[in-house]
């Protein structure tokens, strides 16, 4: 990540976070309309089962959390393993963590080619954040991107394999309804910073729009999937320290610095169902493959349009030429102006008395 959100977000850090030992009540953040399940219980097995769909039928997840809906004071998603953003991309956190989420639910998809072919991305700083990867997640100088930006990726890709899956922006929600996920056996992608560090962001510019650029330069995304209540603690996949546990309750404080950014990926590999495209604000950004070929077609049209234009002159040069040449003769078949006429027979002499008669 390079060394800069909205300044707004560095105010919601101040929201407290309280955790209580087990069999008591536990609060995380502004969100109390829950309670944690008041025995701790291990549902590692327990795992999402996720509805089949005829083909025809269009599949859906309820996410919702429901009123006075418990969960318990632990639980980890089996076998979730972090993929390493470098040395590939050195500032490609969030597709790393976006590709390491896919992985694990069973998709076939590597992080450059995420990067390279779904991923929005402004490589000259003409757009924030919020509509595409700033810089380049292959150089040590990439910016990195928000929240809007990996919903995209992750529904673009989708769309590619015609998959029924689609990824929810969880942006705003509080660390104890990411954990609520979490529980359901849905591991979240969340904002945070380079081990946890508080850094506060930095204006780069304004766009066309008017919209503000702000970064800042410990920017980081990671995956959690799992907690412990009862150890305070959260089981990260961070694509810079790979598997590793946090103290929940600084990880709380910094996830609030960043916005609260979160993303949720609905279904899986073996989810079944129609394809639709759903609506949301999508960016006219294009990922680094896309422009390329875009960039491609209009060079071939453009070449195309200067040849077909090369050749209708060239049609109408030789036309002229022909037409000139029809009426001017060339100078060996032209007439001598005072060209000598052939020779008329003498009129025949009328006898002046036939003249008379």
């Amino acid at each position: 990540m390079k060394v800069g959100f909205s300044a707004v977000a560095a105010v919601l850090a101040a929201v407290s976070l309280t955790l209580a030992s087990c069999g008591q009540m536990t609060q995380l953040a502004h969100d109390n309309s829950l309670e944690f399940s008041k025995k701790a219980e291990d549902r590692t097995n327990d795992r999402e089962k996720i509805v089949r769909y005829q083909n025809d039928q269009v599949f859906s997840l309820d996410i919702s959390i429901k009123e006075g809906e418990a969960f318990p004071n632990k639980y980890e998603n089996p076998g979730y393993k972090a993929l390493m953003q470098n040395p590939e991309l050195p500032t490609g956190c969030e597709v790393t963590s976006l590709c390491s989420l896919l992985n694990y639910l069973g998709f076939d998809i590597d992080k450059e080619t995420l990067a390279d072919e779904f991923m929005p991305m402004d490589n000259v700083g003409v757009s924030t954040m919020m509509h595409a990867y700033i810089g380049d997640p292959k150089s040590e100088e990439g910016f990195g991107c928000s929240a809007p930006v990996i919903v995209q990726t992750a529904d673009d890709y989708f769309e590619s394999i015609l998959s029924p899956c689609y990824a929810v922006n969880m942006t705003g929600r509080s660390l104890k309804e990411l954990l609520y996920q979490v529980a359901q056996g849905r591991p979240v992608i969340v904002w945070s910073t380079i081990d946890l560090m508080v850094m506060p962001t930095e204006y780069y510019w304004d766009t066309i729009d008017g919209e503000e650029m702000w970064f800042n330069g410990l920017q980081h995304c990671m995956v959690i999937y799992g907690y412990d209540l009862d150890e305070r603690t959260l089981s990260v996949a961070d694509p810079l320290a790979g598997n590793v546990k946090y103290e929940m309750e600084k990880f709380n404080e910094v996830y609030q610095l960043m916005g609260n950014q979160a993303v949720l990926i609905c279904g899986n590999s073996e989810t079944k169902g129609k394809f639709v495209v759903r609506e949301r604000e999508k960016s006219p950004i294009l990922s680094r493959n896309a422009a390329q070929r875009k960039a491609d077609e209009e060079e071939a049209a453009r070449r195309m349009a200067e040849e077909e234009a090369r050749r209708k002159a060239e049609e109408e040069a030789k036309r002229i030429a022909e037409a000139e040449s029809v009426a001017e003769p060339a100078p060996d078949e032209q007439v001598p102006e005072e060209a000598e006429q052939s020779p008329q027979p003498d009129e025949e002499e009328i006898p002046a008395e036939e003249e008379q008669e």
